[in-house]
């Protein structure tokens, strides 16, 4: 049974948790179709090379001017720097709460050249219908060559949820580690002022599909889902889908979802079930081996069943079990995955679950990322 912790005191949730006997989702969640990673690589995180440099920063701003300079106003440039053309591009209006808002994209663009790698992001600002500035942006960018060998862009996306909306800002820079997904922004509303809903979100994976959150009826009584941005994780074998809770009210980003069990120190927590995509099976080079299939997704479950794995077997994946980490910084929320991953699998009609390296390896599955 899924528990969600946001309204329950910690005596209820353990009495409820003690009563739970698998991960249950509290709402449909959509299906998310792969899509092209976007990425914010630690190279890009780092200062970048002096020859044209900004360093990134975000705040919400509450007065008519932002408090530091454009890039292309105050970046420093050598003496061996090309002269960059100032580009801006506008986008919206988006409409929050009945307030129009529009992003103001700053970029810089190589003289004499053209295309995609000609241009980068130097600065985004976000004005309300006065021309107002509600957040800013900087990105870093830095020349080498006569190219940009630092450079981000960003998309921005309208949220309407049940409960509440807002701004998606997807940030993509390069260069980029493989697999390395995020930073994800969320911006809402408060007293009319556009600011920073929760933290920054990365991850070694993909940005999801937003979903506003279902309505249920409880007798006379209505009960409203959260809604969710949905993130694909990387397990190093396979994406899992989780979802990520937006709390409106709070102003912060919740894990939407969490499984504990009674062991004989009490609970402790381990993985949810949750939909697996992007698992690509490889040649084993094997004719015949085997895997250890449990009953359920824990060696608490009993003594496996060892199921030969020829190499024409027909080998189905259903689902995976991950224990989803949440590492919380100053800036940002890391999404990570615990050492245990676990795969639902249909081998020659015998459905359970395998884990370890070696059994996954017997079905094709190697570590990559």
């Amino acid at each position: 049974m899924l528990i969600r912790l946001k309204h329950f005191s910690v005596p209820t949730v353990l009495a409820l948790v003690a009563l739970s006997a698998g991960c249950k989702e509290s709402q449909p969640r959509p299906v998310v179709q792969p899509q092209a990673a976007r990425s914010i690589s630690g190279a890009a995180k780092q200062a970048p090379p002096p020859v044209l440099a900004a360093t990134r920063t975000a705040a919400a701003q509450a007065t008519g001017a932002p408090q530091n300079p454009p890039v292309n106003q105050a970046a420093a440039s050598a003496q061996d720097a090309p002269q960059m053309e100032d580009v801006e591009e506008r986008r919206g209006p988006f409409t929050l709460a009945g307030e129009n808002f529009t992003a103001v994209l700053h970029s810089k663009r190589l003289p004499g050249k053209d295309g995609p790698d000609s241009e980068a992001l130097a600065s985004l600002e976000i004005v309300n219908a006065a021309g107002t500035v509600q957040y800013q942006e900087t990105f870093p960018l830095s020349v080498e060559n006569g190219e940009f060998s630092d450079s981000c862009s960003v998309g921005i996306q309208a949220l309407q949820g049940t409960s509440g909306n807002g701004l998606l800002l997807d940030t993509s820079c390069e260069p980029s580690a493989p697999m390395s997904g995020g930073p994800w922004q969320i911006l809402g509303l408060l007293n009319g002022k556009l600011v920073p809903f929760g933290k920054q979100i990365t991850t070694q994976g993909e940005l999801g599909a937003f979903a506003p959150g279902a309505t249920k009826k409880l007798g006379s009584a209505t009960e409203i889902l959260p809604d969710v941005i949905n993130v694909r994780v990387w397990t190093g074998y396979f994406f899992v889908v989780t979802p990520i809770d937006i709390d409106w009210n709070d102003r912060r980003l919740v894990q939407g979802q969490h499984y504990f069990y009674q062991t004989g120190h009490g609970m402790a927590e381990e993985g949810c079930e949750m939909p697996v995509d992007g698992a690509e099976r490889a040649s084993t080079g094997q004719d015949m081996t085997f895997v250890r299939l449990f009953g359920e997704s824990n060696e608490r479950s009993g003594t496996p069943e060892h199921v030969v794995v020829k190499k024409d077997s027909k080998v189905e994946i259903l689902g995976g079990k991950v224990l989803i980490t949440w590492q919380e910084g100053s800036d940002a929320i890391d999404l990570g995955v615990g050492n245990d991953v676990w795969l639902k699998v249909r081998i020659d009609g015998k459905e359970g679950w395998i884990h370890t390296d070696e059994d996954l390896n017997a079905i094709g599955l190697y570590v990559s990322g």
